[in-house]
């Protein structure tokens, strides 16, 4: 008995896992049940709303990069601010936690409004516009409320090196569940007809393998998409409020608030060399993926002509991304956190090349290809931004001395919000600066051209860019503990002792003098 524990302990070791991986696996659910939000509603929108937008409302490609765009700026404004909140947030439930529960509503009523447009359809283009970008832009300040908190807790709840790559192993099996839960539930509703002699299950698969052009006659299924996802993102936040714990910040003082000091606090996190490494590899890998993103429904009704494939071609995707966590879980703790974007990320420039083949008579199985080797790659950077964010606060408390994890996850989502509307307005941009018409039953080869531009030629510049910045971030296991190690000692004694390769060590991962840095100072 004793040998057989004596084993589960080695393997345990072997893969990982923490003596207490057990005793933490229900903090690690509960804790991730809100990314069904945080990664599942913006993965619908990606896929649909650009569609929707012109093909069901009647927008053109340039007004519905207008609505993006809009809507996206102005988190510019939102999450820094938010990030000043939740740092400032003092509750018996902890800086970060009472947000989730505060921004339910909101988040539930603003992604059904995003797909319903209360009767104005008939509506000139430019009316329906402007509620599309306010409806808009009223959720992505709801998603604020509750993703900026929830992204700078995991360094408080996980500040382990290891431990936080099991949180986001971890989130990475729920995220499948929440974007492959979501995008059923979509393609189902979007897609389903009843054909009489068939059942419910024999329509349903056949819904997958069949999704229709979408027209003005899909407002309603739009609607009830609306209303049942609006329901299925936010209402696990609920299970993250009440099955995460998080220490209680009543008591912790509220330093005065000063606009300078806050525009100081940022450009000293920007000031961060590993923080900068990680903005490069977050900041070029979304733009690559927002442009494909945008453009995917298009790329497959108006060049390759196989439309009816885009539920089931994506299915299969996310199916692929899911099955790469046990390899990238593997390599992230026996390498490195930075191994698998250094090894996936190439599949992903694979992927966009094999689709210059792609047209109208191409067999199946070369566009199912594509899919699979884009979504490989996509696991592998995917797996790297989320398991390197925690690690930068703490680099960020070596330099300043101050835990300012709300400010950091500011960045986070940022680049994502940002960068998907920048990204939405210039797909539409480029579109219509090619003659593309979503509408029209044929599209000039220049046309036809320009969906190529933003689905892959835009895409392999930016991938080829992530894998420079994945091949710059050299922060290592034993780099995190030197780190967490000189914190530890410069708060109890208010000095740090360390030799002089230590020392050169951290300047090369801060980017600072030793002496020039919080742990350093005298």
């Amino acid at each position: 008995m004793k040998q057989n524990k004596k084993s589960d302990n080695k393997i345990l070791r072997f893969l990982g896992f923490d003596a207490d991986f057990k005793a933490a696996l229900p903090s690690m659910v509960n804790y991730n049940w809100a990314v069904f939000l945080g990664n599942g509603s913006f993965y619908i929108i990606g896929l649909f709303l650009i569609p929707f937008l012109t093909k069901v409302e009647g927008l053109s490609t340039a007004q519905a990069g207008i609505v993006a765009l809009c809507a996206k700026l102005c988190d510019a404004v939102t999450d820094p601010i938010m990030g000043i909140i939740t740092d400032r947030t003092r509750s018996k439930f902890g800086r970060h936690r009472p947000w989730l529960i505060i921004g339910l509503v909101p988040v539930m009523l603003t992604y059904f409004g995003m797909w319903y447009s209360f009767g104005i359809s008939n509506a000139a283009s430019s009316i329906k516009m402007v509620y599309f970008t306010g409806m808009y832009m009223l959720f992505s300040t709801a998603y604020t409320i509750v993703i900026v908190p929830h992204t700078a807790m995991l360094p408080v709840l996980a500040p382990k090196y290891n431990l936080r790559t099991q949180y986001n192993s971890v989130k990475t099996i729920i995220d499948a569940i929440g974007t492959e839960g979501s995008f059923i539930i979509a393609t189902l509703i979007l897609s389903y007809t009843a054909k009489e002699g068939k059942g419910f299950f024999a329509n349903a698969v056949s819904a997958f393998g069949n999704t229709p052009q979408f027209n003005p006659s899909f407002k309603g299924r739009f609607m009830v998409m609306g209303l049942v996802l609006c329901l299925f993102f936010s209402l696990p936040l609920l299970a993250t409020f009440f099955g995460t714990k998080e220490p209680s910040s009543k008591n912790e003082t509220v330093p005065p608030f000063s606009f300078k000091e806050f525009a100081g606090e940022y450009k000293s996190i920007w000031s961060s060399k590993a923080f900068k490494q990680y903005f490069a590899l977050s900041l070029f890998n979304c733009l690559a993926l927002s442009f494909i993103s945008n453009t995917s429904y298009y790329f497959l009704d108006n060049v390759a002509g196989m439309v009816s494939l885009y539920a089931i071609t994506t299915l299969i995707a996310q199916a692929g991304e899911a099955a790469g966590f046990p390899l990238n879980y593997a390599i992230s703790i026996n390498l490195s956190k930075q191994a698998p974007a250094k090894i996936e990320l190439p599949f992903i420039v694979l992927a966009l090349a094999l689709s210059f083949f792609v047209h109208r008579g191409s067999p199946a199985f070369l566009l199912i290809l594509v899919y699979i080797f884009y979504n490989f790659g996509l696991a592998g950077v995917n797996t790297v931004t989320g398991n390197i964010f925690p690690d930068i606060t703490d680099v960020d408390e070596m330099i300043s001395g101050e835990r300012r994890e709300g400010k950091i996850a500011t960045f986070s989502t940022l680049i994502k919000k940002i960068i998907s509307g920048v990204s939405a307005a210039l797909t539409g941009f480029i579109l219509a600066l090619f003659g593309f018409e979503p509408n029209a039953a044929v599209n000039t080869p220049t046309a036809l051209f320009g969906v190529r531009f933003t689905y892959a030629i835009l895409p392999i510049l930016f991938i080829s860019f992530s894998i420079v910045a994945a091949y710059r971030y050299k922060m290592k296991k034993e780099d995190h503990a030197l780190i967490l190690r000189a914190i530890r000692e410069k708060k109890e004694t208010g000095t740090v002792t360390l030799s002089e390769a230590e020392q050169k060590r951290c300047e090369q991962i801060a980017g600072h003098k030793f002496e020039q840095m919080w742990i350093g100072r005298q």
